[in-house]
């Protein structure tokens, strides 16, 4: 490959951020789902699934399950496999997914819904998360954030603008759903009744009268027990990182370079006019104009629109939006030629006829370069370093393709070396200490190169590169008994203890159903008994943790029943002392909390209602063959 070449490939990798947005919706526009796909083109392969005149790649489906498999290897450890996570049930759950955001997409595209470039841009750019201190886009910070949750960048863009474009084609059937007010209190009183309770502690490591285990007896518990007494595979790796931080504050910024980049990024600064809007939604004109006149007449919004259409004022609300985001065009001119508190004529659009209302107007403000010029600085160097990484990553591999190890090629160009003595696939050491500053992705290719082996050239996403070498493999290994005969010894013991707490509280269990009081039982094991504060079903409100299944069966006991439960270390004996009603009436903000819970409930299941009714009206396909050939 010519170096003019390989540079505009890193380049496309490594963009601005506002040249990527482009970049990753012209790859969408073509059907290119996956990053793979465009790094490195493969031939076509059946579809995975077909949703009206839509499929589902096989690169696709293997992309985002792969990413599931990421995010759950930071869990449970860099061996964890995609035939695991099909045995789980999690592929199954992400082709569902996807069939779902395609019949979604389907029928967004029947009523002509689009998501424009810029709003995914503004969006993106006004989320929280990926914001500096001074409220400003953070390149670095955003690449960041999605890398921890296990997605590249075009992977994001991809979701993201999927969601907007589902959120606008759903937006007409799920706002204004709430639950009834009986059932919210119903729910409420349900969840927020109060239990107290009377309990024992037995601590398992109180029972005595053990008898000490035989060295046959502890042989068997270590070979029985094989998996709690088995070191892991641990490898010995020399690791060197190229990270855009490690060069970022070498780069000079001029003051030039700085008002430039607050002129072309100034829309990011301006926060748009919002408006609280509230609308009547109509099924036919006749109804719309008898609305609009008797508001015009004098009449109260919320009012009318019960009298006409029998919604409830919860319904009216469609919230404080942008001009933006306002899904439909002839919507957002209405509303944003309102001024406060005046209503539009009747308003047609392809879900009914609408009456709006603004209620309020928040004007557009704009951030001046003095706020936010540290911010741009930062910005710019970050841009900057791209081409510094860009031509150390150059320098380096040719070191490599010199013959130079990566050790050599490290050194000749000063970049730090990392030894790693040993490493898990959890990311830990042998003292069972977690390695700090390893991205996930260094494990997961560490335990994918094979021993003496370097690795390839891999990417952080866009802050950098790593390479290592693999030095050494230690297998999984059974432990000597000889050099855990004490933790074994232990272990065995605890076990014994634990299964003799069982059967005791067993049968004071037993005997809690007659005569004997749990301060009788209480006295005769020689502890105390102890009240909780007063906590409901969760569990919120215990000072002390309490084992679940204690909690639960508290909650189902009759009188005084008793109910018995285990943790690790102790086996407890509980009653209920007192039971409190719960008040919705007296907890405005509990209850408003819960019906905003419901309210959600109910929009996710009409949600997959209507998706089960597209299935029905553009039909799905799904190809078992091609989804067993793309894991």
């Amino acid at each position: 490959m010519s170096d003019t070449k390989k540079k505009k490939t890193f380049r496309e990798a490594i963009l601005g951020w506002g040249a990527k947005i482009l970049l990753a919706l012209l790859i969408l526009s073509f059907g290119v789902w996956g990053i793979g796909d465009y790094v490195a083109p493969q031939q076509d392969a059946a579809a995975v699934a077909t949703i009206g005149e839509s499929e589902i790649s096989g690169q696709e489906f293997q992309s985002e399950v792969q990413q599931q498999v990421n995010r759950l290897q930071g869990i449970f450890g860099a061996n964890f496999t995609i035939q695991q996570a099909k045995s789980m049930g999690i592929t199954q759950n992400v082709l569902q997914s996807l069939i779902q955001r395609n019949l979604f997409a389907e029928g967004a595209k029947s009523m002509g819904l689009l998501v424009s470039n810029d709003l995914v841009t503004r969006e993106i750019r006004d989320d929280q998360r990926f914001k500096a201190q001074s409220g400003i886009f953070d390149r670095l910070r955003f690449t960041e954030t999605i890398q921890r949750a296990g997605l590249s960048e075009l992977s994001y863009i991809t979701l993201f603008r999927g969601q907007l474009l589902q959120n606008q084609y759903l937006s007409g059937i799920t706002n204004g759903q709430t639950a009834p007010r009986s059932l919210t209190e119903s729910v409420y009183r349900y969840r927020n009744e109060k239990r107290s309770a009377n309990y024992v502690e037995i601590k398992h490591n109180t029972i005595k009268n053990i008898p000490a285990a035989s060295e046959e007896t502890l042989k068997k518990y270590h070979k029985d027990n094989a998996a709690r007494f088995t070191a892991p595979e641990y490898r010995a790796i020399t690791l060197v990182q190229l990270q855009i931080k490690d060069i970022v504050d070498e780069i000079d910024v001029s003051e030039e370079q700085i008002k430039e980049s607050y002129d072309d990024r100034i829309n990011e600064f301006k926060t748009p006019e919002t408006r609280k809007i509230q609308q009547i939604l109509l099924s036919d004109e006749a109804k719309a104009k008898q609305a609009y006149e008797k508001i015009t007449a004098g009449g109260d919004f919320a009012k009318v629109a019960k009298e006409v259409a029998n919604l409830d004022a919860a319904t009216l609300e469609l919230g404080t939006m942008t001009r933006a985001q306002l899904p439909i065009k002839e919507l957002s001119d209405a509303a944003f030629k309102l001024v406060a508190n005046t209503v539009s004529t009747p308003v047609k659009s392809p879900l009914g006829w609408h009456i709006l209302r603004v209620t309020e107007i928040k004007a557009a403000t704009q951030k001046m370069l003095a706020e936010v010029r540290g911010d741009l600085k930062k910005a710019i160097a970050a841009e900057k370093a791209v081409d510094g990484l860009y031509n150390l990553s150059n320098k380096f591999e040719d070191e490599l393709g010199g013959g130079a190890s990566i050790v050599e090629a490290a050194k000749r160009l000063n970049f730090k070396v990392r030894k790693i003595a040993a490493l898990s696939g959890a990311g830990v050491d042998k003292t069972g200490k977690k390695i700090t500053d390893l991205n996930p992705n260094i494990v997961q290719v560490a335990f994918g190169t094979e021993q003496d082996q370097d690795s390839a050239l891999t990417d952080f996403g866009d802050s950098g590169y790593f390479i290592l070498h693999v030095d050494g493999v230690t297998a999984p290994a059974l432990k000597p008994i000889n050099t855990v005969r004490a933790d074994v010894r232990a272990a065995w013991k605890a076990e014994q203890q634990a299964n003799a707490a069982d059967k005791k509280v067993k049968a004071l269990t037993d005997r809690l159903k007659g005569s004997p009081t749990l301060a009788e039982i209480a006295k005769e094991l020689k502890v105390k008994v102890k009240t909780t504060a007063e906590f409901i079903r969760s569990g919120n409100g215990l000072k002390v943790q309490l084992p679940g299944e204690l909690v639960s069966g508290l909650f189902k006991a009759k009188g005084k029943e008793a109910v018995s439960a285990s943790s690790q270390t102790s086996h407890f004996i509980a009653q209920v002392k007192d039971i409190k009603a719960a008040n919705p009436i007296a907890d405005k903000k509990g209850l408003d909390a819960l019906a905003s819970q419901l309210k959600g409930n109910i929009s996710n299941d009409i949600s997959t209602q209507f998706a089960n009714a597209l299935r029905t009206r553009l039909g799905v396909t799904i190809n078992r063959a091609a989804v067993d050939s793309a894991l």
